[in-house]
């Protein structure tokens, strides 16, 4: 058989170089794989009423599903028990926005003058101690401030020309709040008919990916509002031990920027920086804001070192670079949603595509061997050995002779030796 490998070229016609065969192969799928995964895209920003409902459904339901099953353990019907979690949740959360509400207004009224008047006092000191021209700076920054505004001018005309928008806004609301009672209430049930209508061959296979999403997200949103959390109190304390105003509006800024790693870490710190900058005596400052820039480094760098590692390992760990491009990505797709929602899918993928590999290699460890295609060599002879002394050696053997033919009657003769 005729080695494909090693048959000659015919006449005319250039070889093709192994890499660039190999190289071909490899980016029409990864062509074909860009565009299925930029449709489905697509159609999953066009159906974003419905997308986005579900999306954050899910990732409430990481929150939810643990109080409601340690109430069913204690005796809770299974509906009563998802309507205390869900509903009673959303009424506490409302209730402590109605109560904090006033102090949050008052004080919030105070944020924007105040950092206003640090931006100043920041301007007068790198003219005064680096030369910097200020009108160049303002410039650069009324056109940052005009283009938003630009940008803000349009979608607000789209938003005030479409009404429905405001009704899908509800809507989709609506539609969270429906599919996370149902999520808290039938997950197993969901989960069960998903897998009944996967082919025997796979169920494994789904089932496992599928734990390993819901773990990677449900570790990844309880880690990422553990450490906002801690860093919200951590820098509020601070604040507060320093005497910088206007504690509670950024402590609530703090941890709803934990939600957004990188970024809001890094402009929640700086808020925090230019209010204690514009609010300190003129004198002391510069002092007061440098100590509030070590106490929002200190706890951010405690975050990422210490607790980080420690409560985000049940999740997926993502490099920034990754982390800013989906960020960028999400916040493209859908504005701040999209930047909020951006991280989480990230891990999840991740995680999905971790589990699929670890998978596929043991199974390439562990399965039988590959059978030989048709165009493959056949395998050689054996090999020839002497023979041994109580073996006769081949010359000693008669000769293949064909069988003897049958007699007329259907018997066979017998062969007789001389």
């Amino acid at each position: 058989m005729i080695d494909r490998q090693h048959r000659p070229p015919e006449p005319g016609i250039a070889r093709v170089p192994p890499w660039l065969a190999t190289s071909a192969a490899w980016a029409w799928r990864l062509l074909l794989l860009l565009l299925g995964s930029t449709l489905v895209l697509m159609v999953l920003v066009r159906l974003y009423v419905v997308t986005l409902p579900v999306i954050i459904a899910l990732i409430l339901a990481t929150l939810c599903v643990g109080p409601a099953r340690f109430l069913e353990r204690l005796g809770l019907p299974r509906i009563l028990a998802a309507s205390v979690v869900v509903f009673g949740g959303i009424a506490a959360v409302v209730g402590v926005f109605v109560v904090l509400a006033p102090q949050f207004v008052e004080e919030g009224r105070k944020l924007g003058p105040t950092i206003a008047e640090a931006v100043e006092r920041l301007f007068i000191f790198l003219e005064e101690n680096f030369g910097w021209d200020r009108e160049e700076i303002m410039a650069l920054i009324d056109d940052g401030v005009d283009a938003l505004l630009e940008q803000t001018g349009q979608i607000a005309t789209q938003v005030a020309a479409g009404a429905a928008l405001v009704v899908q806004g509800i809507v989709a609301l609506v539609l969270a709040v429906i599919l996370l009672f149902f999520f808290v209430k039938d997950g197993k049930q969901i989960v069960d008919w998903m897998i009944a209508r996967t082919p025997a061959q796979h169920e494994e296979t789904v089932r496992a990916v599928g734990r390993r999403a819901w773990t990677a997200l449900t570790g990844f949103v309880r880690g990422t509002a553990a450490i906002a959390l801690i860093d919200a109190i951590g820098i509020g304390i601070g604040l507060a031990i320093v005497g910088v105003p206007l504690v509670l509006p950024i402590a609530v800024l703090v941890f709803l920027g934990g939600f957004i790693p990188v970024i809001g870490a890094f402009i929640t710190g700086l808020i925090a920086v230019l209010v204690a900058l514009a609010t300190a005596e003129p004198d002391a400052a510069f002092q007061t804001a440098l100590i509030v820039l070590a106490i929002v480094v200190g706890v951010q760098q405690f975050e990422s070192n210490v607790l980080q590692p420690v409560i985000m390992r049940r999740a997926v760990s993502l490099h920034p670079v990754v982390v800013l491009a989906v960020l960028t990505a999400g916040a493209a797709l859908i504005g701040i949603i999209g930047a909020f929602l951006a991280v989480p899918i990230a891990a999840v993928a991740a995680a999905v595509g971790n589990e699929l590999r670890l998978r596929y290699e043991a199974a390439q460890a562990d399965g039988p061997p590959e059978d030989p295609g048709p165009d493959t060599d056949p395998p050689p002879d054996p090999p020839i050995y002497p023979p041994s002394d109580d073996e006769p050696a081949a010359s000693e053997h008669q000769p293949d002779r064909p069988p003897a033919p049958l007699p007329e009657d259907g018997v066979q003769t017998q062969e007789i030796r001389a």
